[in-house]
Order: C-alpha cells, then sequence, then structure tokens
C-alpha cells in the first residue's frame, strides 16, 4: 500500500516499493534516501508558491477580464514555450481559455521567431487591441527530488530522460569545459540559446564555478522577460492604444504527469509604461489544486 493520494500529484517520500524494489507509478529502482529529497520539498525549495498549470490561467483570467482583456473577444493570446512536447499541457489549458494563440518559443523557450515574429503577432490584432504573452522555460523534478528528471510514459519510454534537454546540454557542456558558442547553421536554435544566454546575463561559463541545472534555468527565465518585454515595448511605441499583459516564469514537470508553474514576473504595459500586475489570488495549494494529470 502507497502513500500516494489519487487526489493529490505529490508521491510520497515513503512510498512502498513493489516486490521488485520498484516505485509502483514509474516503475523504476527506489532509492534509499531521506525525505527531505522528495518532489514537493524541492518544488517549495526552488520555486515557492508555484501554481498548478489550470489554477494559474484561471487566475490569470480572473485578473485580466476586469482590466478588459476578455477570452475569445478582443484578446490575442501569444505563447512561447520549449518545443518539447511535455510542455503541450501549459499551451492547451492556455488556448482551452483563450483561444488559438499565435506560437513564438524555441528550444528552452527562447523567443527566437524575433522581430518578424513579434510584428507578425501584433499585425493580428486591431491597433487598439488587447494581448497576453505567457513565455515560459520549463524544468523537471521527479518523485525523489532530482532536478531535470522525468519519465514520458505517454511515448512508452519507462527509463528517466531530461527536461529541459537543451538547457541540460547547455548545463554539461559548460561543466565539462566544452562549451561551443559557434553560430551552427545545422543547430541554430540550440547554438542560438547557448549563445544569448550568455550573452544576456551573468551565468558563469567558467567550468570550475560551472552552474547546475536549476541556475541555468533561471537564466533562461530571466533571458525570456529581457528579451519579451523589448519586443512588446516597441510594438507599443507605434500602437499607444494597445495593452498587453505578460506573464514569465518556469514550467515544473512533476511527478505522476503532473505540471506547475512558477510566476517569476507579472506586468501590464498601457501607453508605454510597464506596471507591476499582481494575481487575484495566490496558489491555494502548490500541488493538488489544477494540477494537470496526464500523463507524459
Amino acid at each position: 500500500m502507497t502513500s500516494f493520494d489519487p487526489h493529490s500529484t505529490r508521491l510520497s517520500a515513503n512510498v512502498s516499493a513493489d516486490s521488485n524494489g520498484a516505485c509502483p507509478h514509474c516503475h523504476q529502482p527506489i532509492k534509499q534516501r531521506e525525505s527531505a529529497g522528495d518532489f514537493q520539498t524541492t518544488l517549495d525549495k526552488l520555486f515557492p508558491n508555484a501554481y498548478g498549470l489550470e489554477e494559474f490561467v484561471f487566475e490569470t483570467k480572473q485578473t485580466l477580464v476586469p482590466k478588459g482583456f476578455y477570452p475569445h473577444v478582443n484578446t490575442l493570446v501569444c505563447v512561447g514555450l520549449c518545443r518539447d512536447e511535455i510542455t503541450s499541457p501549459f499551451e492547451e489549458e492556455i488556448e482551452a481559455m483563450w483561444g488559438q494563440a499565435f506560437i513564438c518559443g524555441s528550444l528552452g523557450g527562447m523567443l527566437f521567431c524575433g522581430k518578424t515574429g513579434f510584428f507578425a503577432a501584433h499585425h493580428h490584432a486591431p491597433s487598439n487591441g488587447f494581448f497576453i504573452y505567457y513565455c515560459f522555460t520549463h524544468i523537471a523534478i521527479d518523485h525523489e527530488g532530482n532536478v531535470g528528471a522525468v519519465y514520458r510514459t505517454r511515448s512508452g519510454m519507462n527509463e528517466k530522460t531530461t527536461a529541459c534537454g537543451a538547457l541540460a546540454a547547455f548545463t554539461s557542456e559548460i561543466a565539462s569545459n566544452k562549451l561551443n558558442l559557434t553560430f551552427n547553421e545545422d543547430d541554430i536554435e540550440m547554438s542560438m540559446l547557448k549563445k544569448h544566454i550568455v550573452r544576456k546575463t551573468n551565468l558563469s561559463t567558467d567550468p570550475t564555478k560551472a552552474p547546475n541545472l536549476f541556475e541555468v534555468t533561471m537564466a533562461a527565465y530571466e533571458t525570456i522577460t529581457m528579451d519579451l518585454e523589448r519586443h512588446v515595448k516597441r510594438d507599443a511605441e507605434e500602437f499607444k492604444d494597445r495593452q498587453y499583459a505578460l506573464f514569465t516564469g518556469v514550467q515544473i514537470h512533476g511527478p505522476n504527469g503532473s505540471d506547475h508553474c512558477w510566476l517569476g514576473k507579472a506586468s501590464l504595459l498601457i501607453k508605454g509604461e510597464f506596471s507591476p500586475l499582481v494575481l487575484s489570488a495566490n496558489p491555494t495549494s502548490q500541488v493538488q489544486t489544477g494540477a494537470s494529470t496526464k500523463s507524459h
């Protein structure tokens, strides 16, 4: 008998192994470790006040509707997530709430659609239109609290994989002193990801002070936020009657196909001025409320 609660996405650290010593949910061997290393503890430590996806998207709607952003009526939503298929529950929640989205994300959630991509999106709404941007990088935390580890059971894989794979590869290059910042036409997004994050942030590329995956992920979040604000600000200078809501942060893939998101920054841009945007409610439960139950 395990301590797994079917109404929660948390897998307790004292979950019992089956007769073969494997986790009954992911079928992987269970390591004997302290309970402080479980998913919930790691989530709370690295991403305090994380939301379930459904809860987060709902709260953004509750916050924005009183400000004139109406789903399926006057608002264009733009989504920037990693190409990884396990980010799709986030996009699905957003589109279910706001309608079809303009997709502007690349590997790691980077916004490499650039000026042309944003120009296209901004011409899909009137000069006095409303825009919402959800631009998030991503990371995984498994039931043992291992950062970067995720099971993709939906594709038939039983072994652990990595998320974000691109950011993990970047992290590994730095640690192994093999970082290559040369532009590669056969690997455009990955070569740009590394070069852009290094140029935009204070991320260490010294292998003796190599960042971990969490630190690289946060550098990606910072870069995405800066890029988004720059592109949107440019549009606002031309279309002064438009209103923009910007949300950036980190999507977190948890055990049993659960998904959460950490909101790093939320802001409104009206008449060329940014102002903080506070959601109508804080997350009521980082694990139980609104988390996706779809398997990866």
